[in-house]
């Protein structure tokens, strides 16, 4: 009789070639149904069937499906109206929402949302934010600030707002952010160290925040940090690589206890460094061999 692993060995394999097929069932109706003229020949006038009727609704479905993947795509940011539930919302709960979808390396990484309402002035609709998803490391309420102003010098007059440019420059600031983060990420892996999300890093910070400072230690503690052996310049690895929520500054420690603290561009380029020695002074040289894209900045920091 075969044993109780094996069996599951193989039901499990089973399962896994089930999902398989399904997958590969469900990519060949997309493809049998995004053909060009499939929708024409099914409008040919014949005698409607169930089977028929059910067709042209499976290819009205994939057309639609079709159209909005070109628009997530193509464009990134998209507009859709949505439905307050709540009785008492402004204007019959009537929003518009604008979907911004971040993509990076060909795949999707995250899709964010920022619903909007309005008010209505000398017969304008005026636009301002309801709810979002937007992380609170992006300058959000900036760019509504002057892309989507509520007030003028004139009181009595409503100001120009730009719908299309504070979706662009959103979208800009969101791909910007993910495109640093994944870049701190791949300094971490470059050095062996484990990778950490954002959420992660910032319950991280939060556990840290209001804890004694190395200098208030007691000497205890201190004479033990103290008797740690300190490695050598030549074989001393880096320790850790943290950033901020922003990934706007980035922290790197050396196990030799050398630091360097740098200030990185929205673009993802380090433009200020500062990196001190193990007592403490100025590293010009090291300062000088961050500058430049964070891309190849281990490389820069070893050589």
């Amino acid at each position: 009789m075969m044993p109780r692993s094996q069996l599951d060995a193989e039901i499990g394999d089973l399962h896994a070639r089930i999902a398989t097929l399904h997958a590969h069932r469900a990519n060949l109706a997309s493809v049998l149904l995004s053909q060009p003229h499939l929708g024409a020949r099914l409008q040919t006038p014949k005698q409607s069937t169930p089977t028929s009727d059910a067709a042209k609704r499976a290819v009205e479905l994939q057309s639609k499906r079709n159209l909005e993947n070109v628009y997530r795509a193509c464009a990134g940011v998209t507009a859709c109206k949505v439905q307050d539930p709540d009785p008492n919302a402004i204007n019959n709960g009537n929003i518009l929402g604008i979907s911004i979808d971040v993509a990076i390396g060909g795949k999707f990484i995250e899709t964010y949302h920022v619903m909007l309402n309005w008010k209505v002035h000398d017969e304008k609709k005026v636009l301002r934010i309801h709810k979002h998803t937007i992380p609170p490391c992006i300058p959000l309420q900036q760019l509504a600030n002057k892309w989507l102003p509520q007030t003028g010098k004139d009181v009595d007059v409503d100001p120009e707002q730009d719908l299309v440019r504070f979706g662009k420059l959103l979208r800009k600031e969101l791909v910007s952010w993910h495109m640093r983060v994944k870049s701190v990420e791949e300094l971490r892996k470059e050095v062996g160290l484990p990778r950490r999300s954002t959420r992660q890093q910032e319950e991280i910070e939060f556990e840290h925040t209001g804890k004694v400072l190395n200098a208030f230690v007691s000497d205890d503690e201190a004479s033990s940090d103290m008797e740690e052996p300190l490695a050598d310049d030549d074989t001393a690895q880096i320790f850790d690589i943290e950033s901020d929520g922003a990934a706007r500054q980035i922290t790197i420690t050396w196990s030799d206890r050398r630091t360097a603290v740098l200030g990185v561009t929205k673009d993802g380029r380090v433009e200020k460094a500062v990196c001190r020695a193990r007592d403490g002074s100025r590293d010009q040289t090291l300062s000088r061999k961050a500058i430049g894209p964070l891309r190849g900045l281990v490389r820069r920091l070893n050589a």
